[in-house]
């Protein structure tokens, strides 16, 4: 309930953000990516992701999608640039970093 939750609550801002990529700048996209979607990605990760990975499918391919619209890139573009471009972990990584996190361990990205 809580992915489909937070999946409606992002499929808002692809509108918004299909919009908004005209009028400002990558910073400000940026900003506003952190401000308004990425807090409701993070709330309760370390709970809501650990389940099968189909029941997250969804949500990050949405999550994709919103980054190529930000970034103004293709379809078929590749999702990895679209993360290291925002210095962002897929879903599935976010999980296990936040999980660590919470263990105390550092986790170093090369």
């Amino acid at each position: 309930m809580h992915i489909d939750y937070i999946f409606n609550k992002l499929l808002k801002f692809t509108g918004i953000f299909y919009k908004l990529r005209a009028k400002l700048s990558y910073d400000w996209l940026k900003s506003i990516y952190f401000a308004f979607v990425y807090p409701h990605i993070l709330y309760g990760i370390e709970i809501y992701a650990n389940t099968y990975i189909s029941y997250l499918d969804k949500l990050m391919k949405l999550n994709n999608k919103i980054l190529r619209i930000m970034q103004d890139q293709p379809f078929c573009s590749h999702v990895n640039d679209l993360y290291t471009e925002f210095n962002l972990l897929p879903l599935d990584h976010l999980h296990t970093q936040q999980l660590l996190t919470c263990l105390g361990v550092q986790m170093f990205v090369l």
